[in-house]
C-alpha cells in the first residue's frame, strides 16, 4: 500500500466518522423519525394479513347499516346497549368490551340508563369505555382526571377501563399505551383491563419489570417507550369478524322500522354459536362519529381505508394474546449495523469507480432492505431502516466529493504544468491514464480524418490578410466543435487542412461510425458559414473530406525534447490521399473500403471508383458518403441507383450501355462529378478500349 493510499483510507475514516457523528445528530433531533415510520407502515403491507379466526376476537359495529335499519339518529337510545348485552349473553359471550362512553345520564329516555344497569347486573361481564381527560387553562396549566362511566352501571358490577389513544405525529396509530399514573393512581386502558378480568386478578397483580417488560398475569408485554407497546395489526379495517350492531338487536322480539329488514338474524347466530366464548367488543365505524383511525394498512393493496377504532383496539389484544409482539433493535444493535455500513461505503468509495460503487451502493441497499423485511414479517423484529442508509449513503458520497476533489486539484496542478509545453490531448490522456508522458506507441485499430479547403490558395491571394484569418477563424472553430462534438481528437492543422482521429485515446467501437457522422456535420455546418458569407456578399469556400480506417501507430510521438499524441501508418496516408481525391471526381467526403465495412449497415455510399494511390501498390476500393439515414427519393434513384447500374455495366465493359446511364444521371444532377469522370472514360473507352487483362483499377498518378 502505497503512501499515498494509506492516506486516501485515514482521512477515509475520518469522514465517515465524523459523518456518523452527524447523522447520529440528526437522528436524535427526529429528522428521520415520520420516513422510518413510513417504511414501518410499509413492511407490514408487504408482510399482508395474518389469520384471526382462532382469536376468540369478535367485533360489534355500529356502522352506516345500524343507522340505515334502526332509522334512527346518535346516539341511540341506551336500550338498544341494553338488549346487544343480553342477547350476547344469551349467546355466550366471555367478555363484552363497549368502546363507547356512557359518562353522563341519557338525555332520550332516563329509564334506559336503569335499564343498561339492569342488563350489566345480569350479565357482569362488562367493560365499559371512560377517558382520560385533560383541560388546558391559561398559564399553561393542566388539569388532568378521569371521566368515568355512570356510578349505576359500575355498581351494577361492570368494569371500566379508558379509551385513549397515542396518535403519531403524522397522525398514524402504531402504539398502544398500557397505563396512565395520575394523582398516585394507576389507570389502565381497555385492552389490559379486558386482560386482567379474563384472568380473575386484581389490578395491584399487574406488575413492571423495570424499564422493559408490563406483566398482567401471565401475559408479560415488551414496552416500546414509556408507557406503550407497538400493535402488530393482523390487517386492514373488517379483518376480524364483524357485525353489525343492529344485527345483535334483531331478534324475533325486536321489530325493525322496515318490516321488509326484520330477518330475526341474531337467533341464526346465537343457533350458530359464533359468539360462544368469544370476547366481543362494540364500537363505532361508520365516519360520522368520527372514531375510525389511520393504521399501518391504510393505503393496503390500493384501497384507502381507516380502521375503527374498536378494531384498532382489538388489534392490540390480538397482539398479547398471541404473543405477536414487534421487537425493536437496541441501540447498540442500531450503532452495529451502522458501523458495518459505513466501512462498507469507505470500501466501496475507495475501491470502485463511482459509478460502479453507486451501481454497487443502490444493491447493498437494496439487501438491506430485504433482511430488514425479512426480520420483520419472520420475526417481528423492526431494525431502522432510515437512519442506517441515510448514514450509508452520506458516508458514500462524502468519500466519493472527497475523493473527486482531490482528483480534480492534482489535474489542475498536473494540467497547469505541462499543458504549457505539451498537446491538451496528451495532458488529458495522461491524467485519465494516472501516467507520466513517455515517448514511444502503440498500434491500433482507429480511423482517422482529414479535411482541406479548396482552392485555398487562391482565395488567400484575393483577400487582405486579415480577412483570410478571420474567415479561416470562424471555419475552423465550427469545425472543431463538430469533431468534438463526436469525440474525436484533433490531432493537428496544417495550414487550412484538418487532421482528427477517432478511437484514441479514448477508444470507441464505432469510431468509423462517429467519424462519417463528423464528416456530414462538417459539411452542414460549413454550408450554415457559406449562407452567412452569401448573405453577406462575401466569397466563400468548398472543402473535401477524406477518411479511412485501419491500423496505425498512436502515441505519444516526436523529438526527445517536445513531442505530440499523434498517428502513424500506411493508413493515415491513404486517409490524406482520400482527401486530395475529392478533387478528381468533384464530391466532398470519401471513406475507403475498410472504413466502409464498419459502417455499411448504416451509411448511405456510392462505389466511385478502384483506386491504386501514389505511393500505394494494393489497390483500395472508395465510395462516396452521402449520408447516414436517409436521402430524397430522386437522389436515391439517380445518384445511387442508377449510378450503381452504370458503374456495373462499366465493370463489364459495357461502355454504351453505362454512358447512356451516366447521361441519365447528369440529365437531372449536371454537375455530379462521378457521373462526368465515367462519361469521360466510357468515351475514351468506345474510341480505345482497355487490354483484356484490365482490372478496373485507376491510377493516381498525383498525391
Amino acid at each position: 500500500m502505497t503512501k499515498n493510499t494509506r492516506k486516501s483510507w485515514r482521512i477515509g475514516g475520518v469522514l465517515v466518522i465524523a459523518t456518523i457523528i452527524f447523522v447520529y445528530l440528526l437522528n436524535v433531533l427526529g429528522l428521520f423519525e415520520i420516513l422510518e415510520l413510513k417504511t414501518y407502515d410499509l413492511r407490514f403491507r408487504l408482510r399482508g394479513t395474518d389469520s384471526v379466526e382462532e382469536t376468540g376476537i369478535v367485533l360489534v359495529t355500529i356502522d352506516d347499516q345500524s343507522f340505515l335499519s334502526l332509522q334512527t339518529k346518535w346516539p341511540f337510545p341506551r336500550s338498544y346497549f341494553a338488549r346487544a348485552i343480553k342477547n350476547l349473553a344469551e349467546a355466550g359471550a366471555a367478555l363484552i368490551v363497549l368502546d363507547i362512553e356512557f359518562t353522563e345520564p341519557s338525555n332520550i329516555n332516563p329509564s334506559d340508563d336503569h335499564r343498561l344497569s339492569q342488563s350489566i347486573r345480569n350479565f357482569p361481564h362488562v367493560i365499559l369505555a371512560g377517558k382520560l381527560v385533560a383541560e388546558y387553562g391559561s398559564h399553561q396549566t393542566v388539569n388532568r382526571y378521569p371521566l368515568k362511566p355512570l356510578p349505576d352501571f359500575i355498581a351494577a358490577g361492570a368494569q371500566w377501563a379508558y379509551a385513549n389513544v397515542y396518535l403519531d405525529e403524522d397522525g398514524f396509530i402504531r402504539r398502544y399505551n398500557l397505563f396512565q399514573n395520575l394523582f398516585g393512581r394507576t389507570y389502565f386502558p381497555l385492552v389490559i383491563e379486558a386482560l386482567r378480568y379474563l384472568q380473575g386478578i386484581s389490578h395491584n397483580a399487574i406488575t413492571f419489570e423495570s424499564n422493559k417488560n408490563f406483566i398482567v398475569g401471565k401475559f408479560v408485554i415488551p414496552k416500546y417507550q414509556d408507557d406503550t407497546m407497538l400493535i402488530n395489526y393482523a390487517g386492514q379495517a373488517n379483518h376480524f369478524p364483524t357485525y353489525s350492531f343492529v344485527n345483535i338487536l334483531d331478534d324475533y322480539l325486536f321489530a325493525l322500522p322496515d318490516t321488509g329488514e326484520d330477518t330475526d338474524i341474531f337467533d341464526i347466530y346465537k343457533e350458530s354459536g359464533i359468539f360462544k366464548d368469544k370476547i366481543v367488543l362494540i364500537g363505532a365505524s361508520a365516519e360520522e362519529l368520527q372514531d375510525n383511525k389511520f393504521t399501518p394498512f391504510f393505503n393496503f393493496e390500493g384501497i384507502k381505508q381507516k380502521m375503527p377504532g374498536v378494531e384498532m383496539h382489538a388489534n392490540a389484544l390480538y397482539t398479547i394474546l398471541n404473543n405477536a409482539y414487534i421487537h425493536p433493535t437496541s441501540s447498540w444493535t442500531v450503532l452495529f449495523v451502522i458501523v458495518i455500513l459505513s466501512g462498507l461505503a469507505l470500501i466501496l468509495s475507495n475501491k470502485l469507480r463511482p459509478v460502479l460503487g453507486l451501481i454497487s451502493g443502490a444493491g447493498f441497499i437494496i439487501i438491506y432492505f430485504i433482511i430488514c423485511y425479512w426480520l420483520f414479517s419472520r420475526m417481528n423484529l423492526w431494525i431502522p431502516l432510515v437512519y442506517p442508509q441515510v448514514n450509508f449513503g452520506l458516508c458514500y458520497v462524502v468519500n466519493i466529493v472527497n475523493k473527486i476533489l482531490v482528483e480534480q486539484r492534482e489535474k489542475g496542478r498536473y494540467r497547469k504544468t505541462f499543458q504549457q509545453y505539451v498537446a491538451r490531448s496528451v495532458v488529458d490522456s495522461m491524467l485519465n491514464t494516472g501516467e507520466l508522458p513517455r515517448f514511444g506507441g502503440e498500434r491500433k485499430t482507429l480511423t482517422v480524418l482529414f479535411s482541406d479547403i479548396r482552392a485555398f490558395t487562391t482565395f488567400s491571394e484575393k483577400h487582405p490578410p486579415e480577412i483570410v484569418v478571420q474567415r479561416l477563424t470562424e471555419y475552423l472553430t465550427a469545425m472543431v466543435d463538430v469533431i468534438f462534438k463526436h469525440g474525436g481528437t484533433l490531432d493537428k492543422f496544417v495550414g487550412d487542412e484538418i487532421m482528427a482521429l477517432y478511437g484514441a485515446p479514448y477508444y470507441f467501437e464505432n469510431h468509423a461510425e462517429r467519424a462519417c457522422l463528423t464528416a456530414l456535420d462538417m459539411v452542414a455546418a460549413l454550408r450554415k458559414i457559406q449562407k452567412t458569407w452569401s448573405e453577406q456578399a462575401l466569397d466563400y469556400f468548398q472543402i473535401g473530406i477524406g477518411i479511412n480506417t485501419g491500423k496505425v501507430i498512436v502515441g505519444n510521438l516526436g523529438s526527445i525534447q517536445l513531442f505530440d499524441y499523434t498517428v502513424i501508418g500506411d493508413e493515415v496516408n491513404l486517409g490524406a490521399r482520400l482527401e486530395g481525391a475529392n478533387k478528381h471526381y468533384s464530391t466532398t467526403i470519401i471513406i475507403s473500403d475498410s472504413t466502409y465495412n464498419e459502417v455499411k449497415d448504416k451509411a448511405i455510399v456510392r462505389e466511385l471508383d478502384y483506386v491504386r494511390v501514389k505511393g500505394k501498390k494494393r489497390p483500395v476500393k472508395i465510395y462516396e458518403l452521402r449520408g447516414m439515414h436517409s436521402l430524397p427519393s430522386i437522389e436515391k434513384n439517380l445518384i445511387i441507383d442508377v449510378y450503381t447500374s452504370a458503374l456495373n455495366h462499366f465493370k463489364q465493359r459495357n461502355w454504351n450501355k453505362a454512358l447512356k446511364e451516366f447521361r441519365r444521371v447528369l440529365r437531372y444532377f449536371p454537375s455530379d462529378g462521378p457521373s462526368r469522370v465515367y462519361t469521360l472514360r466510357c468515351l475514351e473507352y468506345l474510341e480505345s478500349p482497355p487490354p483484356e487483362n484490365w482490372d478496373g483499377v485507376y491510377e493516381f498518378a498525383v498525391k
